[in-house]
């Protein structure tokens, strides 16, 4: 069975591969949404419009464009990463976070997914051109990683219900702050105001679809926290004891609290915010990778 998990999750990694591919070129060919269909143009809100009269494509013409196959091939990554980590869990007996390969896999699979939500939920496909790419980083970066399972785990992980709450929760809000980054990236490319780019979604949107994000992000990544200094009590019998992974993850919630903050009180004008949110990404993944690969601590467990 967790053969069958790898076959799934590798599965999961091409298919996140081939989104980002698609996506990007995408991205690429604003002006022509769709290969060798004429008709159809592409928004810069990423959405589609339809020429009228003689040759309009037909409805299994339109389920070929660019953007859709970008789309689809992001719900098989999700649908495969999904269904590998499920399968992962019953072989193992446990929530597959024990190690870097296996949270690899679960970071990319929840960025995938949290993409997937956010492109439905706002309609801004040319996001995929930006996030996409880190889900794909992510699921490849396990590829440096030992993938044997863990059967018997660390004291430290053997408290199973509070483990998978936390990790679960640190990788939903890494997930929804990398949605954030890939909209800060393009707020960051659009510019300030108006519209330095007809492909990419206005400034303000952008900005939009940055707030948004670390509204959702914000909040996870503080109950994650939290749960994770009752998760250090049970496990080495102190809330906080500034080990690294806790201080980076510290650091990373005050980087986002700055950016709430900046945005709320003072109101900042242009891209100024979305460079931290960048910065804030950049310290998201130091927490994830750097601490475990380059700083020891008591969560030096990685498998690595």
């Amino acid at each position: 069975m967790e053969d069958t998990a790898l076959y799934l999750l590798w599965s999961g990694l091409v298919a996140a591969g081939v989104s980002a591919a698609v996506y990007v070129v995408y991205a690429m060919q604003p002006r022509l949404a769709v290969l060798s269909i004429p008709g159809i143009a592409a928004t810069s809100a990423g959405t589609l419009t339809v020429a009228a009269g003689v040759g309009a494509p037909s409805r299994r013409q339109r389920s070929r464009t660019v953007g859709g196959v970008a789309s689809l091939a992001a719900w098989t990554s999700v649908a495969f990463g999904g269904a590998g980590l499920i399968v992962r869990t019953i072989a193992l007996d446990h929530a597959p976070y024990s190690n870097l390969f296996e949270f690899s896999m679960a970071f990319g699979f929840a960025i995938a997914l949290m993409y997937v939500l956010a492109e439905r939920r706002f309609g801004t496909r040319i996001l995929g051109a930006f996030v996409m790419p880190v889900s794909f980083g992510l699921y490849a970066s396990a590829l440096a990683f030992p993938s044997e399972g863990q059967e018997v785990l660390v004291p430290a992980l053997q408290s199973p219900t509070l483990l998978t709450i936390h990790v679960a929760l640190m990788i939903l809000a890494y997930a929804v702050l990398a949605v954030a980054f890939g909209a800060a990236v393009m707020h960051i490319l659009q510019g300030s105001a108006g519209r330095r780019f007809d492909w990419l979604p206005a400034a303000r949107r952008c900005d939009e679809l940055t707030y948004r994000s670390v509204l959702v992000g914000f909040p996870l990544l503080a109950a994650g926290v939290a749960l994770g200094a009752f998760w250090a009590n049970d496990a080495w019998g102190r809330y906080w004891g500034w080990d690294p992974k806790e201080t980076a993850a510290l650091v990373t919630w005050l980087i986002f609290a700055a950016y709430l903050h900046t945005r709320g009180v003072r109101q900042l004008k242009g891209a100024r915010g979305s460079w931290i949110v960048v910065g804030g990404f950049a310290a998201v993944l130091f927490t994830y990778l750097g601490v475990n690969l380059w700083i020891s601590g008591l969560h030096s467990y990685a498998g690595v």
